[in-house]
């Protein structure tokens, strides 16, 4: 965005850099923390070690063969494999975990949460099919990109998260607060498709799409309403843990906040039209969830489970440079965002994204330093 980089084809660059983001990152870590994490000691099953081991060997495949034209059959054949890996982990998991003890409301999350990811692929299928067939349907090709990206994003990231902090939380707690988290827990899941109509009103739609989005819409304001009644106990949850990991625990739980108050305003027809048809607006929501809310989270997590030596400066240092990192690219995207709403853009924010960037890459570099420093697991 910056440099005059001939031999670079961004837009492959920038799908690459999607991909691997997806599959290399949140679902091999969200999968893995489902499978070790969940009871019944599902990791000791072959299967899922062959099929996380698939997943991550898809996932390097992709990254080097997408960004160049010559692999690209290569890299289509190895994205179709994913996907099909990604079908039976999720059936043999849906199979498994009904098996197991696990609370019901931790079963509905996770459960819910692969079946979003299977049905997320529908739209990648779709955008292959439209790059296949050499499509110029605008309409189709955003709509299937939204829709891939909302079952991703709010589907199948958000539900596994919840997953496992309710595995964490909910044996512990009363019967009241444990209805509280369930109906939570339905409220939430229940809003994946029909908020997923809101994504589509950047166009004309029909009645029945407008329908659904208000039906998604007043179910995101129930789902924020009855995550803030059952708030008490991640609070006290909350106090337990280690100062650091405390602070970034809160801010992804923020971030969530601000994705599910956000993404219910897009009902207006003014700003749905704003944010979808700004890139820097769509970005920042973006990076929202998967920095501010998913990634963060993933991180906190792994530190609690002591994969992380909190107790280490160093280590300390690594999380806090992660984290002003994530916040800085989340403040700039929203200024550049407004600034395009306001027709009083900068090219300056190119440059200060750019350093977002950097300061990005030196915090995911100092945690990896900090595991590989760390004695304690």
């Amino acid at each position: 965005m910056i440099f005059d980089l001939p031999w670079i084809d961004y837009n492959r660059l920038v799908d690459t850099h999607g991909h691997f983001a997806f599959s290399g990152w949140v679902a091999l870590a969200l999968l893995t923390l489902l499978i070790y994490e969940l009871p019944g000691s599902l990791y000791q099953k072959k299967m899922y070690q062959f099929l996380l081991g698939a997943i991550l060997a898809c996932s390097w495949a992709i990254l080097i063969t997408s960004p160049f034209e010559s692999c690209k059959t290569i890299s289509e054949y190895v994205s179709v494999i994913y996907i099909v890996v990604t079908y039976i982990f999720s059936g043999v998991f849906i199979k498994d975990i009904l098996k197991t003890t696990t609370s019901r409301t931790v079963k509905l999350l996770s459960i819910s949460a692969v079946s979003c990811l299977v049905l997320s692929s529908f739209g990648a299928l779709m955008l292959a099919y439209l790059f296949s067939v050499k499509s110029l349907n605008a309409i189709l090709y955003r709509d299937a990109l939204f829709g891939y990206l909302h079952l991703q994003y709010n589907g199948f990231f958000t539900l596994a998260v919840f997953a496992l902090i309710y595995n964490k939380v909910v044996s512990t707690t009363q019967e009241n607060a444990r209805k509280r988290i369930h109906r939570f827990a339905v409220l939430l899941c229940l809003s994946i498709l029909p908020s997923m109509f809101l994504t589509f009103l950047w166009h004309k739609t029909t009645p029945v799409f407008y329908a659904m989005s208000v039906i998604g819409c007043v179910l995101l304001l129930a789902t924020l309403a009855w995550f803030i009644i059952s708030a008490p106990l991640l609070i006290r949850e909350f106090k337990m843990i280690k100062p650091v990991i405390r602070y970034m625990a809160i801010f992804s739980i923020s971030a969530f906040l601000a994705k599910i108050f956000l993404q219910s305003l897009t009902l207006i027809d003014s700003i749905n039209i704003l944010v979808f048809g700004n890139r820097p607006m769509i970005m920042c929501f973006l990076h929202l969830v998967f920095l501010g809310f998913v990634t963060l989270f993933i991180i906190a997590y792994f530190a609690q489970k002591g994969f992380l030596d909190t107790q280490s400066m160093f280590t300390r240092f690594a999380l806090l440079v992660f984290t002003l990192a994530v916040l800085i690219n989340e403040t700039l995207l929203m200024l550049q965002g407004l600034g395009t709403i306001f027709i009083a853009g900068s090219p300056l924010f190119a440059w200060y994204l750019w350093g977002a960037g950097l300061l990005l890459l030196a915090g995911g570099l100092l945690i990896a330093v900090a595991r590989i420093r760390t004695k304690a697991v």
